[in-house]
């Protein structure tokens, strides 16, 4: 017996503009994009070659604690990318930035124009929280009278406010009071 599926896949293209950044890691940024077939064929045409003969730049700016404005970016760095590519892995980030990258091509005249502008992503930090959630536990400790049993480990990095509601009111059964 042959089943057959019916072909719902996603389509390769949806002709739009788009430039879209997703952090991986704190050192890696995955990129992807899209250009139109309109947006394609007036660079070319500006170019005089064809889309695949395209110097296609992604320009990396660092805005760390910055609005951005275009142009006021801590730093830069840019990436020669193929026409044809729709997706980049940007490697050597820092953490605990913010990025934004835009997609363009560089003039004869060395002009970088930009053709795509991503959103803003923020790497995470690569290291150890710094200790604040034993904070929070003393705090639970304190609020509710509750005093550490031997060899009981007592810093979480969060707390519930229900635990202390509970707690505060005697209830461990963790049904409501019937007051």
């Amino acid at each position: 017996m042959i089943i057959t599926v019916p072909e719902y896949g996603f389509p390769a293209r949806y002709n739009e503009n788009y430039l879209v950044l997703l952090v991986r890691d704190p050192h890696c940024i995955f990129s992807y994009w899209e250009f139109s077939d309109e947006q394609m064929g007036l660079v070319a045409k500006e170019f005089d070659c064809e889309w695949g003969e395209v110097p296609l730049i992604m320009r990396v700016y660092d805005l760390t604690g910055l609005n951005f404005a275009g142009d006021n970016a801590h730093s830069y760095f840019d990436i020669a990318l193929h026409p044809l590519a729709n997706n980049f892995y940007i490697k050597e980030v820092n953490s605990n930035h913010s990025y934004c990258a835009d997609l363009g091509v560089v003039t004869p005249e060395g002009r970088f124009v930009t053709l795509l502008r991503s959103n803003v992503v923020q790497t995470p930090r690569d290291s150890l929280a710094d200790g604040s959630g034993v904070l929070m536990a003393d705090l639970l400790d304190r609020l509710t009278g509750r005093t550490a049993e031997v060899g009981e480990q007592t810093a979480t990095e969060t707390f519930s406010s229900s635990s202390v509601y509970m707690h505060t009111n005697n209830n461990v059964s963790g049904k409501p009071n019937e007051d």
